[in-house]
């Protein structure tokens, strides 16, 4: 019974902060979130295909794999993503800001920090 009324009460506070938002507000937060995820998740990839194809063209310049010569591109594809990525956090938190919203996060225990 004691979990049970926890959850309910984690629900309702965590739902609380967005009862007050109306239904396009809502969708408009929901597509943020969303649009921020996948745009990290973007430049994630092309970072490491950078990261991959110069690795590839250090170890040796005659390997004829795909990526090994597409460093220009990736350098391209991954500084558009960061770009991006940015213009979308700083609209989500510009939406977050203007309906006084907090983003809950999950901070890692750092074990050095005591």
């Amino acid at each position: 019974m004691k979990n049970l009324v926890v959850i309910l009460f984690i629900s309702v506070h965590l739902n609380a902060q967005l009862d007050h938002l109306s239904l396009p507000d809502f969708e408009l937060k929901i597509e943020l979130d969303t649009k921020v995820k996948l745009s990290k998740n973007y430049f994630n990839i092309s970072a490491l295909v950078l990261v991959g194809g110069t690795l590839l063209r250090n170890i040796n310049d005659d390997i004829m794999i795909f990526g090994s010569k597409g460093n220009i591109a990736a350098s391209g594809t991954t500084a558009y993503y960061l770009a991006k990525h940015l213009l979308y956090v700083r609209k989500r938190n510009r939406f977050y800001k203007k309906h006084n919203l907090s983003r809950k996060t999950l901070k890692k225990k750092n074990p050095f920090n005591n």
